[in-house]
């Protein structure tokens, strides 16, 4: 009787665990700073996204496991993992270290240029990258900067936190608008700057008050802490350089691999329904909803993401003044000899099939519309 039971129950558990599917299990990577301050209050604002369209990430493990529930059915498990900034997002993307990045849209188009299967699936963030000089300084604007350089017997030392990032780029193109000549070659001494890879946004700083450095560009709130902790202050926002093309430029955006795209497309359409939630709290509650859980989730001061979060725009709207801007990005990057593979001498929409997926973004918003909630930003 008793090996008869066994052999029940063995079945039951059989035909429960092929009767149950598995549910997915979505790899989100970031950078780690307030430019993906969307994804932080996606993950602590259960309650508000909830309450407004019953989609919601319940907390397993703190900025690392998330469960993602639609309604009372939980339909994947979320783990996130910060990767920093740069190439790091889409080189692990491309390694197969997690499917969802949020990260430099920059980097995103200089891998797919390169051919990883992945996509920009969203519009996250724009602007928010600054100049950083020492407190001590008699540089105050970028007119000021500018003509500090071109009095310098030596070249200047720049510093930036990886190859590809946006506020290194921005910086290239104004130098070559002003006539200033820089390099990344520290043997060459005939130039006004020399470009210094800091190798991560945690170097510029300490880089800056050790004289490793004589300045750098970077993104906030690496900027907003140097001023708050008088190591450095910001003497130009990266949004006002020459030649004005830099305007409300994208600076991070969301892609996925395409991979994901087909087999986890639900649940990505769901997270993408919690960023567009969030991006209209983030601006109509900035010091409630963005300063504060971008602190918290980070671990800087509320002082730091009050001088921070105002410098940045965040949108996921891909308009099309929006996807101007991104060809701004493809035009500058091809100038510059970084686009050799899929974009190289693509213009304007020609881009867009090849860098551009916003079928699942459109669609949570269709979702959400449904429920009266417009995607405001």
């Amino acid at each position: 009787m008793r090996k008869f039971l066994c052999m029940i129950l063995v079945l039951m558990f059989v035909v429960s665990s092929f009767s149950a599917p598995k549910l997915p299990a979505l790899k989100v990577g970031y950078a780690g700073h307030d430019h993906q301050t969307a994804l932080y209050v996606a993950c602590m604002e259960a309650e508000r996204t909830k309450r407004d369209c019953g989609v919601y990430m319940k907390e397993v493990e703190s900025k690392k496991h998330y469960e993602m529930y639609k309604g009372k059915k939980k339909i994947a498990d979320v783990e996130i993992f910060k990767a920093g900034g740069g190439s790091k997002i889409p080189t692990m993307m491309s390694q197969g270290h997690f499917e969802v990045g949020f990260g430099g849209v920059a980097a995103f188009a200089f891998f797919v240029d390169k051919g990883s299967p992945m996509k920009i699936v969203s519009p996250l963030h724009t602007k928010g990258d600054m100049l950083v000089v020492p407190p001590d300084s008699k540089v105050d604007s970028w007119k000021s900067f500018v003509a500090w350089v071109k009095e310098q017997k030596k070249p200047v030392k720049v510093g930036y936190k990886k190859p590809v990032a946006v506020a290194k780029l921005i910086f290239e193109s104004a130098l070559k608008a002003e006539g200033i000549s820089y390099t990344g070659d520290a043997s060459k001494k005939d130039v006004k700057v020399l470009m210094v890879n800091m190798k991560g946004l945690q170097n510029l700083n300490p880089g800056l008050k050790n004289g490793t450095i004589d300045a750098y560009v970077a993104n906030n709130p690496s900027c907003a802490i140097a001023e708050s902790k008088g190591l450095g202050k910001i003497v130009a926002d990266l949004n006002d350089l020459p030649p004005g093309i830099w305007k409300d430029h994208p600076c991070c955006g969301i892609a996925a691999n395409t991979k994901a795209l087909k087999e986890k497309s639900e649940v990505i359409k769901e997270l993408l329904k919690l960023v567009i939630l969030a991006t209209n709290y983030m601006n109509e509650f900035q010091d409630e909803v963005a300063v504060k859980d971008a602190s918290k989730w980070l671990g800087t001061s509320i002082a730091v993401e009050k001088a921070s979060i105002p410098t940045s725009g965040y949108t996921t709207v891909p308009s099309d003044d929006w996807k101007k801007k991104m060809y701004v990005w493809i035009d500058t990057m091809q100038e510059m000899g970084k686009l050799k593979g899929k974009l190289k001498d693509k213009k304007g929409a020609a881009v867009d099939p090849i860098l551009f997926d916003f079928s699942l973004l459109e669609k949570a918003a269709k979702e959400l519309k449904a429920k009266g909630i417009t995607r405001r930003y």
